[in-house]
């Protein structure tokens, strides 16, 4: 009865078959094969040929391929062929001279679809009836190499803020009686300014070393123009003889901490005669509380001469006793000392802050850490800024970086969140909260941050690079990884934009890791260099053991896996 059976069914199919008469392809061409993951998508192309009278005019093909991975399938873009006498929607097969058959599809990468194999579903149907062709394997799939992008993002450091040279200042002013150029102390407004002129001594005092005084001097506007000019430059001679005459009772002095030996000789001195302080008057006068200021002013600006100008000055000291006020105080010299301020040396500033850190300001803290390569160290002392200036978002965004160069990416994260509460939205923490986000393999965030970042002229071009590479864009990849050299993501997009001469020397001089060596491998599966292949595979094996079962299911290995040198390295 089951022989029976058996051969009913032979002499069905065979029925159907010559009803149906309609031959599908020998063979198929797909490309690329294996399948290839590209920017998240895989693009496939089947091409074949269907010979001239063997498609039956009233048939229809029903191709539908699909992917077999992980106990599952996944039907991809069906494809409907129909002859010349079928109506309806489908790619019209000539009978007498057949045609090519050309399927695309671009579906979205899923990782359990690297290991998967493409297959075809073909029906052909005449009327009411149907013939199911066997299933036929097109192609195996997926390489995923192009996602195989290094955590070698640029991290941002805040700078330190500190001076290796800082200049500090301190200003006083002398002050003249009218038309005089003489020192008068008992005169009010020198009174009044003595506290000034002392804090000016005790500046002086200080014994830093002096890198110059300045000397203004003044006359006020009411006066004949170059009676104002005479008084200006004697009023300047008076006020150095001042300074110079109190810098050497300084030197005298029994607690002297100054160095130098001569305040006339040891001391650049830049003195200048102004004149008229006119716009000195002006702002005063529109700082006041006269009723008449706007009109006042007026009137002292429309004047054709400078001439003009002094006499309504004068005749409104007579009106205002407020402006004579305003007058008294233009009559004057400044003096501004500058000192350079005294520094640690590097050496001491590295010392102290792993020893002292106490001794240093927040900005001496900073650059101690940039005094050193070793990143145990950098942890520490950015580890101790944070603690003595927990206000600093400089510190905690640089303890961040440090702690992601780490690997410490939760610690990092929590580092980073502090920087931004303290200052919300910085482009150097944006672009370190992006370079997590990407080690963590959010990429959309990543773009996000690092776009915020960008916005504001931090530099996350290396960054943008290793989404462009997820995106596909291997070209603008390796343009944004062109700053570096010897650089495994660099070498990455090379060999993805076919160029694999060139990532081999990039990787040649690459610092060695485990994805350096697997990726050589990969080299030297795509250009069959058996030994560049097992020599390098070894050794990433041998640096990251979970390579081994990497190399198991990677396709880019396809035509080597029966060899016994690789069945060796991955057994």
């Amino acid at each position: 009865m089951r022989n029976l059976k058996t051969l009913l069914a032979i002499m069905l199919a065979v029925v159907v078959a010559s009803c149906v008469s309609t031959k599908m392809p020998d063979a198929y061409q797909v490309d690329p094969n294996p399948l290839v993951n590209k920017g998240g998508n895989v693009a496939v192309k089947v091409t074949g040929t269907i010979p001239p009278k063997s498609f039956h005019k009233k048939a229809t093909v029903e191709f539908q391929p699909y992917l077999k991975y992980n106990s599952t399938t996944k039907d991809l873009k069906p494809l409907t062929l129909k002859g010349e006498a079928v109506e309806g929607e489908g790619t019209v097969v000539s009978t007498k001279e057949g045609a090519t058959l050309t399927y695309t599809d671009n579906f979205k990468y899923e990782p359990e679809m690297q290991v998967a194999e493409m297959w075809v579903k073909i029906k052909v149907k005449k009327g009411s009836k149907e013939q199911q062709l066997d299933d036929v394997k097109l192609a195996d799939g997926i390489i995923i190499t192009s996602t195989r992008v290094g955590n070698g993002e640029n991290v941002q450091m805040a700078p330190d803020g500190y001076e290796k040279v800082t200049y500090a200042n301190k200003t006083a002013n002398i002050y003249f009686a009218y038309n005089k150029s003489n020192l008068d102390l008992s005169l009010k407004l020198n009174k009044d300014n003595k506290d000034a002129y002392d804090a000016l001594k005790d500046f002086i005092a200080q014994g830093w070393q002096i890198k110059n005084i300045t000397i203004n001097a003044w006359a006020s506007p009411e006066g004949e123009l170059t009676l104002n000019q005479e008084l200006s430059d004697e009023r300047g001679v008076t006020a150095k003889k001042v300074v110079v005459s109190d810098i050497n009772s300084m030197i005298r002095g029994r607690k002297s901490t100054l160095t130098i030996k001569d305040a006339e000789k040891d001391v650049q001195y830049i003195v200048e005669a102004k004149g008229a302080d006119f716009n000195g008057f002006m702002k005063a006068l529109e700082g006041s509380k006269i009723a008449e200021k706007d009109k006042i002013a007026n009137v002292i600006k429309s004047q054709a001469t400078k001439a003009d100008r002094e006499q309504q000055i004068r005749n409104m000291t007579v009106i205002y006793q407020e402006v004579e006020d305003m007058l008294s105080v233009l009559r004057r010299a400044e003096v501004t000392v500058t000192c350079l301020e005294p520094k640690f040396t590097d050496e001491q500033i590295a010392n102290f802050a792993i020893s002292n850190p106490d001794t240093l300001k927040l900005n001496e803290l900073l650059y101690a850490a940039t005094l050193t390569k070793d990143i145990n160290t950098q942890f520490k002392i950015y580890k101790t800024a944070t603690e003595k200036f927990p206000k600093c978002w400089r510190a905690w965004n640089n303890l961040g970086a440090i702690n992601i160069k780490m690997g410490n990416m939760d610690v990092a994260a929590s580092n980073l969140a502090k920087a931004d509460e303290i200052k919300a939205n910085d482009g150097l923490v944006a672009n370190n909260m992006g370079v997590i986000a990407a080690y963590k393999k959010d990429y959309e965030a990543a773009e996000k941050y690092y776009q915020e970042a960008a916005g504001q002229n931090v530099d996350v071009a290396y960054n943008m690079g290793v989404i462009k590479m997820l995106k596909g864009d291997y070209t603008g990849a390796q343009q944004a990884f062109s700053s570096k050299t010897c650089d495994y993501n660099l070498a990455l997009a090379q060999l993805e934009n076919g160029n694999a001469a060139e990532a081999t020397k990039t990787l040649d001089c690459a610092p060695k890791s485990g994805e350096v060596h697997y990726l050589l491998a990969v080299i030297g599966a795509r250009t069959n260099n058996t030994q560049m292949l097992y020599d390098n595979l070894k050794k990433a094996i041998e640096m990251v053991p979970g390579y081994k079962e990497e190399a198991k299911k990677d396709l880019e290995f396809i035509n080597f896996k029966d060899k016994a040198e690789f069945q060796t390295l991955v057994k």
